[in-house]
This record gives C-alpha cells, sequence and structure tokens, in this order.
C-alpha cells in the first residue's frame, strides 16, 4: 500500500472523529504526509434560534464551536509531530466533506462511523454512510 500524503478528517467533537483523528495520525506518521482537520457547519443547526435576530449571533458561535474543535485535532497531530491544517466550511456535512477531499487532492478520508447526530446507529452513521457512497477519494470509517 502507498504511503498517505494527505488525509482528511472530519470531526464533530464526537469519540469516534477523535478515533478517526489518531487513525489518521498514524497513517500518515511514517510517510512524512499531513491531515487537514474540517468541521462543516450545519446551518440547520441555527434552526434552533427563536428569534431571527440571534441568527448572526448563532452562525457565529457555531463557527467558534467548529474552529475549537479543528483546532483540538490540529494539537493532536502538532503533539504527534505531524502536520496539520484545520478548515471550517458551510453546508451539507457528506457534501461538503466530499467535495472538500476531492478540491483538495486528498489520498484519503477517515471519518469516525458514528457522529454526535446518530450515536446509536447500528453500524455506521447517515453522514459516513454518504460520504462512503458518494466519495470518490477512499474512506476509512473507524
Amino acid at each position: 500500500m502507498a504511503p498517505f500524503e494527505h488525509v482528511i478528517v472530519p470531526t464533530d467533537g464526537s469519540k469516534a472523529s477523535k478515533r478517526a483523528a489518531e487513525h489518521a495520525i498514524d497513517l500518515v506518521s511514517n510517510s512524512g504526509g499531513r491531515i487537514t482537520a474540517l468541521y462543516v457547519i450545519d446551518m440547520g443547526d441555527a434552526d434552533y434560534v427563536a428569534v431571527p435576530s440571534d441568527i448572526a449571533e448563532t452562525k457565529e458561535r457555531i463557527r467558534k464551536k467548529g474552529q475549537n474543535l479543528v483546532d483540538d485535532v490540529r494539537e493532536m497531530a502538532i503533539d504527534a509531530g505531524i502536520e496539520c491544517e484545520t478548515a471550517v466550511v458551510t453546508g451539507i456535512a457528506d457534501e461538503e466533506i466530499v467535495a472538500y477531499a476531492e478540491a483538495h487532492d486528498a489520498d484519503l478520508i477517515a471519518l469516525g462511523k458514528h457522529g454526535k447526530r446518530d450515536p446509536d446507529k447500528p453500524l455506521i452513521g447517515n453522514t459516513a454512510r454518504r460520504v462512503v457512497q458518494e466519495s470518490s477519494v477512499p474512506v476509512h470509517t473507524v
């Protein structure tokens, strides 16, 4: 198997996404590769806002949360001596993960089988399933 040069690690802060980050770091550790920690802001999260004037504040709060999560992955990578970029994008999670990986010439997407939204799925969560189905980039689920 060829070494992985660039692995995308989507995160939502779940235990599964942390395990995926650990696996990605291991996969690139001997090849001099790098990872990109990716958080997708699902603006459906802003639907919980009761007052439209709160939407901008809510969007900023969600963006900061995403930045904190990718920064956590970045710290893990740095501690392991791995180069790590971070990205926070807005859209539908599975579509943005696939588009980002394809646009940035990733060799692999490493993601958790279950995110925070569907931890009780028996085999694989909805976002992971859709990424596996739609991606032209190989996907490693953890």
